[in-house]
């Protein structure tokens, strides 16, 4: 089975739950977030807008490309504007029992770089997402808790209203904890139970103290070549400690459209152009 797209997007399908006793179900119901199945390409034109406390936006304009390769998902990111990131381009590639590769292409230096353990915790290009935020943690790197079997979880935003879920919530520790390549103590998903996509997801810092919450404001059921996919339209991040946001929303999507390979390789990081 396909595990979930390793981007922006987040597309998802249905998928129904087996009975469980109740300290098996939190493990098993994040085994079905994470192995859901998904096109097996897709793209899509990102909008983020990143929010200062002091409510100056900055908005961005980005292409996202994912494609499938022996069951293992990569993903392409190149920021179209404003001119402070234009031309900044992210490379992801999943390994088998081994870390993603991530690599950047900062048009400044002209040079790709690929990222560190240390790094992947940082910002994604300015974001209140990280780079790990843009890849997907596997079923054993957590411990999962289930902290409720059934609570609403009601999500207002000024441009698709206002949407109440049906979840399951979840605690997620690392098994890991001192790994560079984790930023966080524990998290807390609420998971929609139509869906299984985390709606609402609070990331906890090291110190055990609210750092992040994100919601997902819009989702939206969409037709593939191959099948019918829930899309995450619509995402909100909030950074609780600095005041700062990041908002993104999801237009011009395609799924299931064979995307050329070059475009998962460093010469296309480099070049911005694919065979």
């Amino acid at each position: 089975m396909k595990k979930i797209s390793r981007t922006i997007a987040g597309i998802a399908a249905f998928a129904s739950l087996a009975a469980f006793s109740f300290a098996e179900d939190a493990h098993e119901i994040a085994r079905k977030m994470l192995d859901l199945n998904v096109p097996e390409y897709s793209y899509a034109t990102l909008l983020m807008d990143v929010i200062e406390a002091d409510g100056k936006v900055e908005h961005r304009e980005l292409k996202e490309y994912g494609g499938g390769d022996n069951g293992l998902k990569n993903a392409v990111f190149v920021f179209l504007s404003p001119a402070s990131v234009k031309d900044t381009r992210i490379l992801q590639a999943e390994k088998t029992n081994k870390e993603d590769d991530k690599w950047v292409y900062l048009p400044s230096l002209r040079t790709v770089r690929r990222l560190g353990a240390g790094d992947r915790s940082k910002s994604f290009v300015g974001s209140e997402l990280t780079y790990n935020d843009m890849g997907q943690r596997k079923i054993d790197d957590d411990t999962h808790k289930m902290l409720a079997e059934d609570e609403s979880v009601t999500v207002t935003s000024s441009g698709f209203g206002t949407v109440t879920y049906s979840t399951w919530k979840i605690e997620e520790t690392p098994v890991k904890a001192k790994s560079r390549t984790v930023e966080y103590h524990h998290r807390h998903l609420w998971i929609d139970k139509a869906t299984y996509l985390p709606v609402k997801i609070q990331t906890f810092d090291k110190t055990g103290k609210l750092l992040k919450t994100t919601v997902i404001e819009k989702i939206e059921k969409t037709n593939g070549v191959k099948g019918i996919y829930w899309l995450r339209k619509s995402v909100n991040v909030v950074n609780e400690q600095t005041g700062r946001k990041t908002h993104l929303v999801v237009k011009d999507y395609k799924f299931d459209e064979k995307i050329p390979p070059s475009y998962f390789t460093q010469q296309w990081l480099t070049t911005g152009k694919a065979k």
